[in-house]
């Protein structure tokens, strides 16, 4: 019983240090496996000449990615183990996905028509059949019967033309009635207009009031005339007045603002200042800066690992703008001491030219970023910078 249980354990240990071991070995792949990187540019004495090809891998090739530029074409690819991705796979598939479509909807249509068709042919068919049967009933209808319909419709005709003379004659009547009245009461209108406009003739001759006008109330529009004129002037006046009191008013507040305004400034520059002398405080302290003086040292380590192992050049170019050209050697000019011996650049002032080769390959590991983040943890200045950093506040 021992021994099988002394074997069980033997087994599970063993499993736990082979799965161990392959986090280990899956661990320095990652960290210490190389990504490499391979670019090669060259071109034949104008820009649109540029040939660029660039070549990243991992892992023996196991990974990679190539991208290419040539004839202002891009073409890339990804290699995942046996697996290819390419720039044009995209496009195919969405063309053979569209003419794929295409057809089902072309069948669809097709379906459609004939569906169609075959109902029409139907609908036709019963058509043809009511139009018969209706021709049938018609010559399977005796003589006798059509007589007698004839006879009961001549009958219906007469008494019709009999009830309408005797409607005629009541209209007649009605409308010989409606006459007279009309005329009656036209003439009882023309009386009443004519009372009416007599009455009006005498109102006219006298006054609003029932009286004869006379001047004295010519008089009395004047006056109001007079007034309403008056009344305008005095507003005209008041408005005026309430304009030049509000400007008054305006200028005699411009030295307040002003002195708000002043006071503002002065405040804001105040807490300006006292931010300043938060911020200089905070850099000016030992913890921090012994903490900054690390991490400028241990990323400038990290960048002189991560830079390439191979840099060669010869370039020869020229703008239009010779301040573009001089410029852009400036800045050129400022990396000389990280490139090496193998670059050279040569500017041409007078014309616009790209002429040369440029070649650059290096290796970048992710064990330098590990092994800076690792370094600056275990730093205790750092760590406490890192905290107050956090809780700072201006």
């Amino acid at each position: 019983m021992l021994h099988i249980l002394v074997l069980i354990l033997k087994v599970i240990g063993i499993i736990f240090a082979a799965i161990l071991g392959i986090l280990v070995l899956l661990a320095c792949v990652v960290l210490y496996v190389p990504v490499r990187y391979d670019i090669r540019a060259s071109c034949d004495g104008t820009f649109a000449g540029i040939r660029a090809g660039a070549r990243v891998t991992w892992l023996l090739h196991l990974v990679g990615f190539y991208a290419c530029y040539e004839e202002k074409e891009l073409t890339w690819r990804i290699r995942i183990a046996w697996k290819n991705i390419r720039s044009g796979q995209e496009e195919k598939s969405t063309i053979r996905s569209e003419v794929e479509t295409y057809d089902k909807e072309m069948e669809e249509l097709w379906e459609d028509v004939e569906e169609g068709e075959e109902e029409n042919a139907g609908e036709d068919l019963e058509e043809d059949g009511k139009e018969n049967a209706e021709a049938v009933e018609e010559e399977g209808k005796e003589p006798g019967n059509v007589m007698v319909e004839e006879t009961r419709r001549c009958r219906e005709e007469s008494g019709e033309a009999v009830e309408s003379k005797e409607d005629r004659k009541e209209l007649a009547e009605a409308v010989e009635g409606e006459e007279e009245s009309a005329d009656t009461g036209e003439v009882k209108e023309v009386g009443q207009l004519c009372e009416v406009s007599g009455e009006d003739a005498a109102k006219s001759e006298e006054g609003s009031c029932g009286e004869p006008c006379e001047a004295s109330d010519c008089g009395a529009g004047c006056e109001e005339e007079h007034r309403s004129i008056w009344q305008k002037i005095t507003d005209l006046c008041q408005s005026i007045w309430q304009k030049i009191t509000g400007l008054y008013r305006k200028i005699a507040d411009i030295p307040a603002k002003m002195k708000d305004s002043i006071e503002n400034i002065s405040e804001k520059i105040e807490s300006l200042k006292g931010k300043k002398d938060k911020i200089v405080d905070f850099l000016t302290d030992e913890i921090h800066k012994k903490a900054f003086v690390k991490a400028k040292d241990e990323l400038w380590r990290l960048l002189r690992k991560l830079r390439p192992k191979r840099v060669a050049a010869r370039v020869r170019y020229g703008f239009e703008d010779p301040s573009l050209t001089g410029r852009i050697l400036a800045g050129i000019s400022v990396m000389y001491p990280f490139l090496g011996d193998d670059v050279r650049v040569y500017p041409d002032f007078e014309r616009k030219v790209l002429d040369g080769n440029l070649e650059v390959a290096g290796k970048i590991k992710v064990s330098y970023f590990v092994w800076l983040l690792w370094k600056l943890v275990w730093c205790k200045d750092v760590r406490m910078t890192y905290r107050h950093v956090r809780n700072f506040k201006l």
